[in-house]
């Protein structure tokens, strides 16, 4: 549970990073907001699109493969977005980040089922989305504190990256536990 955890506040670190930033960002090199908020909107589509068909897949070939290709997409998207300067590279960026975070969550939440079982599966996600909630109040604040010092959102974007990388590496750890009280 603890690994699933540590999964769980990276997970909303990094969505609740772009959440915030990614409209101030894109306005800050010349994007209207319109099209910014289009982008995001682009963004949430397409998440809802990953959560199906990723979730479809999953059945068929295995939750912790769908769950690495989402994650190894989405740090590849962070660091596409570093260098996205036109409305069309942030396009692409909301669609591939957006696809594959729902169906990362989607993948998860069925691996979480299989590793845990069904009996007891409201008071994991209950702890998991404490871990969730964490992630979502530091994943704003730190990009907000990056972008105060730096003027830019780079570094904040390059560590979104590297802790989607540290997902994908603790994917394969998650093993079925025996029952016992969580």
């Amino acid at each position: 549970l603890k690994l699933i955890m540590v999964m769980w506040v990276f997970y909303a670190y990094i969505g609740f990073l772009i959440l915030t930033h990614l409209v101030p960002h894109a306005t800050d090199i010349g994007i209207s907001a319109g099209e910014a908020a289009a982008v995001l909107s682009l963004m949430g589509g397409t998440t809802m699109a990953g959560r199906v068909l990723m979730g479809i897949i999953s059945d068929r070939i295995g939750r912790k493969l769908i769950a690495i290709i989402c994650s190894l997409l989405q740090a590849g998207a962070m660091v596409w977005l570093i260098w996205s300067q036109d409305l069309w590279m942030f396009c692409l960026f909301a669609v591939v980040y957006g696809f594959a975070r729902g169906g990362f969550s989607t993948s998860m939440a069925a691996l979480i089922g299989e590793t845990f079982g069904s009996g007891k599966i409201g008071s994991i996600f209950g702890v998991l989305e404490v871990g969730f909630s964490i992630g979502a109040a530091i994943g704003p604040a730190i990009g907000g504190f990056i972008f105060d010092v730096s003027n830019s959102y780079s570094v904040a974007f390059l560590i979104g990256g590297v802790v989607m990388l540290i997902v994908t590496l603790l994917v394969p750890l998650i093993r079925r536990e025996t029952e016992r009280n969580y």
